[in-house]
Protein backbone atom coordinates (compact mmCIF):
# COMPACT_ATOMS: atom_id res chain seq x y z
CA UNK A 1 0.00 0.00 0.00
CA UNK A 2 0.59 3.73 0.07
CA UNK A 3 0.61 6.36 2.51
CA UNK A 4 0.56 10.02 3.24
CA UNK A 5 0.61 12.62 6.00
CA UNK A 6 -0.84 15.36 6.09
CA UNK A 7 -0.70 18.92 8.38
CA UNK A 8 -4.23 20.03 9.56
CA UNK A 9 -4.50 23.79 10.77
CA UNK A 10 -7.66 25.93 11.53
CA UNK A 11 -9.59 22.79 10.40
CA UNK A 12 -8.33 22.33 6.86
CA UNK A 13 -5.44 19.49 5.65
CA UNK A 14 -3.24 21.90 3.72
CA UNK A 15 -2.09 20.68 -0.08
CA UNK A 16 -4.28 18.22 -0.21
CA UNK A 17 -4.29 18.06 -4.26
CA UNK A 18 -0.66 17.05 -4.24
CA UNK A 19 -0.92 14.69 -1.56
CA UNK A 20 -3.48 13.22 -3.46
CA UNK A 21 -1.31 13.28 -6.74
CA UNK A 22 1.03 11.28 -5.06
CA UNK A 23 -0.64 8.32 -3.41
CA UNK A 24 -2.05 8.05 -7.45
CA UNK A 25 1.45 7.80 -7.76
CA UNK A 26 2.49 5.77 -5.26
CA UNK A 27 -0.28 3.47 -6.97
CA UNK A 28 0.83 3.24 -10.28
CA UNK A 29 3.87 2.84 -9.14
CA UNK A 30 2.61 -0.22 -7.85
CA UNK A 31 0.67 -0.89 -10.64
CA UNK A 32 -2.82 0.02 -9.72
CA UNK A 33 -4.87 2.28 -12.18
CA UNK A 34 -5.78 5.47 -10.64
CA UNK A 35 -9.64 4.73 -10.22
CA UNK A 36 -8.74 1.67 -7.69
CA UNK A 37 -10.41 4.54 -5.16
CA UNK A 38 -12.87 6.94 -5.22
CA UNK A 39 -10.76 9.65 -5.13
CA UNK A 40 -13.38 12.57 -4.56
CA UNK A 41 -15.29 10.14 -1.89
CA UNK A 42 -11.49 9.97 0.13
CA UNK A 43 -11.22 14.06 -0.36
CA UNK A 44 -14.00 14.43 1.37
CA UNK A 45 -13.13 12.27 4.22
CA UNK A 46 -10.19 14.06 4.14
CA UNK A 47 -11.95 17.54 4.50
CA UNK A 48 -14.53 16.08 7.05
CA UNK A 49 -11.89 14.82 9.56
CA UNK A 50 -9.86 17.63 9.34
CA UNK A 51 -12.63 20.29 10.00
CA UNK A 52 -13.35 17.86 13.56
CA UNK A 53 -9.93 17.75 13.83
CA UNK A 54 -8.93 21.71 14.00
CA UNK A 55 -4.94 21.12 14.69
CA UNK A 56 -2.93 18.23 13.83
CA UNK A 57 -2.19 15.68 11.12
CA UNK A 58 -3.87 13.28 9.32
CA UNK A 59 -2.36 9.49 8.44
CA UNK A 60 -3.74 8.03 5.53
CA UNK A 61 -2.94 5.07 3.96
CA UNK A 62 -4.69 3.04 1.07
CA UNK A 63 -4.07 -0.93 1.77
CA UNK A 64 -4.69 -3.54 -1.00
CA UNK A 65 -5.27 -6.44 2.09
CA UNK A 66 -4.17 -9.73 2.26
CA UNK A 67 -1.69 -10.55 -0.41
CA UNK A 68 -1.44 -14.64 -2.17
CA UNK A 69 1.06 -17.17 -2.08
CA UNK A 70 4.84 -16.10 -2.78
CA UNK A 71 4.54 -12.31 -2.50
CA UNK A 72 2.09 -12.65 -5.23
CA UNK A 73 -0.96 -10.75 -4.97
CA UNK A 74 -4.49 -12.19 -4.07
CA UNK A 75 -6.80 -12.86 -7.38
CA UNK A 76 -9.67 -10.37 -5.57
CA UNK A 77 -7.94 -8.12 -3.63
CA UNK A 78 -10.01 -5.52 -1.07
CA UNK A 79 -8.84 -2.11 -0.66
CA UNK A 80 -9.16 -0.38 2.13
CA UNK A 81 -8.59 3.35 3.35
CA UNK A 82 -7.30 4.48 6.89
CA UNK A 83 -7.07 7.84 7.86
CA UNK A 84 -5.89 8.55 11.62
CA UNK A 85 -6.25 11.55 12.74
CA UNK A 86 -3.51 12.89 15.71
CA UNK A 87 -2.39 15.89 17.59
CA UNK A 88 1.18 17.10 16.46
CA UNK A 89 4.12 17.85 18.73
CA UNK A 90 6.12 21.33 17.09
CA UNK A 91 9.94 20.86 17.54
CA UNK A 92 10.14 24.96 18.04
CA UNK A 93 13.86 24.86 18.55
CA UNK A 94 14.20 23.75 15.21
CA UNK A 95 12.81 27.08 13.70
CA UNK A 96 15.67 28.34 14.90
CA UNK A 97 18.13 25.99 13.22
CA UNK A 98 19.51 22.59 13.53
CA UNK A 99 22.43 20.42 13.31
CA UNK A 100 22.34 17.33 10.58
CA UNK A 101 24.42 13.88 10.50
CA UNK A 102 26.25 13.49 7.28
CA UNK A 103 25.50 9.23 6.98
CA UNK A 104 25.12 7.43 3.62
CA UNK A 105 21.49 6.00 2.61
CA UNK A 106 21.10 2.47 3.97
CA UNK A 107 20.02 -0.05 2.01
CA UNK A 108 17.89 0.93 -1.85
CA UNK A 109 14.20 1.06 -3.03
CA UNK A 110 13.16 0.37 -6.77
CA UNK A 111 11.05 3.44 -6.53
CA UNK A 112 12.14 5.88 -4.03
CA UNK A 113 9.93 8.80 -5.05
CA UNK A 114 6.99 7.47 -3.68
CA UNK A 115 5.89 7.20 -0.18
CA UNK A 116 5.51 3.09 0.24
CA UNK A 117 4.49 1.24 3.46
CA UNK A 118 7.42 -0.33 3.26
CA UNK A 119 9.86 2.05 4.70
CA UNK A 120 12.72 -0.06 5.98
CA UNK A 121 15.29 2.08 4.46
CA UNK A 122 14.27 4.86 6.91
CA UNK A 123 14.28 3.10 9.63
CA UNK A 124 17.99 2.07 9.66
CA UNK A 125 19.05 5.47 8.76
CA UNK A 126 16.93 6.49 12.15
CA UNK A 127 19.09 3.98 13.77
CA UNK A 128 22.31 4.69 12.12
CA UNK A 129 21.52 8.65 13.29
CA UNK A 130 22.97 9.87 16.26
CA UNK A 131 20.15 10.63 19.15
CA UNK A 132 21.45 14.24 19.45
CA UNK A 133 20.35 14.46 15.94
CA UNK A 134 16.78 15.27 15.11
CA UNK A 135 17.88 14.39 11.13
CA UNK A 136 20.65 13.46 8.71
CA UNK A 137 21.34 14.38 5.22
CA UNK A 138 22.09 11.26 3.17
CA UNK A 139 24.18 10.11 0.31
CA UNK A 140 23.70 7.45 -2.05
CA UNK A 141 26.16 5.39 -3.42
CA UNK A 142 28.10 7.62 -6.15
CA UNK A 143 28.29 10.03 -3.12
CA UNK A 144 25.33 12.17 -4.58
CA UNK A 145 23.47 14.10 -1.77
CA UNK A 146 19.72 12.27 -1.79
CA UNK A 147 17.53 13.46 1.03
CA UNK A 148 16.78 13.21 5.18
CA UNK A 149 15.23 10.95 6.76
CA UNK A 150 11.83 12.41 6.91
CA UNK A 151 12.81 15.26 4.90
CA UNK A 152 13.75 17.08 1.55
CA UNK A 153 17.08 19.03 0.99
CA UNK A 154 17.55 22.52 -0.06
CA UNK A 155 20.88 24.45 -0.26
CA UNK A 156 21.19 28.66 -1.83
CA UNK A 157 24.21 28.54 -3.97
CA UNK A 158 25.48 31.24 -6.39
CA UNK A 159 22.31 33.03 -6.48
CA UNK A 160 19.72 30.00 -7.21
CA UNK A 161 18.12 27.31 -5.13
CA UNK A 162 19.48 23.75 -5.59
CA UNK A 163 17.66 20.21 -4.50
CA UNK A 164 18.82 17.08 -5.48
CA UNK A 165 17.27 15.34 -8.44
CA UNK A 166 14.43 12.20 -8.08
CA UNK A 167 17.18 10.27 -9.94
CA UNK A 168 19.31 10.71 -6.90
CA UNK A 169 16.95 8.47 -4.36
CA UNK A 170 15.25 11.69 -3.31
CA UNK A 171 11.61 11.50 -2.29
CA UNK A 172 9.01 13.68 -4.43
CA UNK A 173 7.90 15.04 -1.09
CA UNK A 174 4.84 17.57 -0.88
CA UNK A 175 6.94 20.15 0.06
CA UNK A 176 9.02 19.91 -1.87
CA UNK A 177 6.80 20.37 -4.72
CA UNK A 178 5.26 23.25 -3.99
CA UNK A 179 8.59 25.05 -3.61
CA UNK A 180 9.60 23.80 -7.21
CA UNK A 181 6.67 25.34 -7.88
CA UNK A 182 7.13 28.53 -6.07
CA UNK A 183 10.33 29.45 -7.23
CA UNK A 184 10.70 30.64 -10.54
CA UNK A 185 12.46 28.19 -13.14
CA UNK A 186 15.45 30.37 -12.68
CA UNK A 187 15.77 30.21 -8.74
CA UNK A 188 15.84 26.51 -8.33
CA UNK A 189 17.83 23.48 -10.33
CA UNK A 190 17.26 20.27 -9.78
CA UNK A 191 20.70 18.72 -9.71
CA UNK A 192 23.37 16.19 -8.20
CA UNK A 193 26.05 16.94 -6.05
CA UNK A 194 28.16 16.14 -3.08
CA UNK A 195 29.25 17.18 0.23
CA UNK A 196 31.90 19.86 -1.19
CA UNK A 197 28.94 21.47 -3.25
CA UNK A 198 26.68 21.46 -0.05
CA UNK A 199 29.97 23.03 1.82
CA UNK A 200 30.18 25.68 -0.71
CA UNK A 201 27.01 26.41 0.13
CA UNK A 202 25.79 30.20 1.70
CA UNK A 203 22.08 28.29 3.28
CA UNK A 204 20.73 25.12 3.57
CA UNK A 205 17.41 23.98 5.33
CA UNK A 206 15.56 20.86 5.18
CA UNK A 207 12.03 20.41 5.31
CA UNK A 208 8.49 18.77 4.66
CA UNK A 209 5.05 19.71 4.40
CA UNK A 210 4.19 18.62 8.13
CA UNK A 211 6.82 20.36 9.89
CA UNK A 212 7.70 23.01 7.23
CA UNK A 213 11.49 24.63 6.92
CA UNK A 214 13.76 23.77 8.97
CA UNK A 215 17.03 25.95 8.71
CA UNK A 216 20.28 23.50 8.91
CA UNK A 217 23.86 25.70 10.53
CA UNK A 218 25.99 22.96 11.39
CA UNK A 219 26.91 18.93 9.31
CA UNK A 220 28.73 16.69 11.40
CA UNK A 221 30.07 12.89 11.22
CA UNK A 222 32.34 11.32 13.18
CA UNK A 223 34.94 13.33 12.15
CA UNK A 224 33.64 16.35 13.84
CA UNK A 225 32.21 19.47 11.84
CA UNK A 226 31.75 19.45 7.81
CA UNK A 227 30.00 22.91 7.39
CA UNK A 228 28.18 25.74 8.79
CA UNK A 229 25.78 28.30 7.29
CA UNK A 230 23.14 30.93 8.55
CA UNK A 231 20.29 30.99 8.83
CA UNK A 232 20.57 33.47 5.71
CA UNK A 233 17.66 35.87 4.16
CA UNK A 234 16.43 33.27 1.38
CA UNK A 235 15.54 30.43 4.13
CA UNK A 236 13.68 33.00 6.20
CA UNK A 237 11.60 34.70 2.97
CA UNK A 238 10.52 31.03 2.04
CA UNK A 239 9.24 30.40 5.88
CA UNK A 240 7.51 33.73 5.92
CA UNK A 241 5.57 32.50 2.61
CA UNK A 242 4.90 28.99 3.63
CA UNK A 243 4.91 29.06 7.33
CA UNK A 244 1.71 31.27 8.14
CA UNK A 245 -0.09 28.77 5.87
CA UNK A 246 1.08 25.79 7.47
CA UNK A 247 0.27 27.12 11.02
CA UNK A 248 3.83 26.81 11.90
CA UNK A 249 6.73 29.42 13.88
CA UNK A 250 9.26 31.92 11.74
CA UNK A 251 12.55 32.38 12.29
Amino acid sequence: GVFTTLRVTKGQAIFVDDHLWRLQKGLAALLYPPETFDWPLLQQEIEQLSKALQEGMLKVMLLAGPGGVGYRRAKQQSWHRLIHPRSLTLNSAAYQGIACWWQTCPGSNPEPASKHLNRLSQILASEGCPDKFVEAIQYNSKGEVSEGIARNVFWYSQGCWHTPSLETGALAGVMRRQLLAHLAANQVKETTAGLAELQQAEELFVCNSLQGIWPVVRLEDTSGTLAHWPVGPQTQQLMAVFHPLLGLPLN
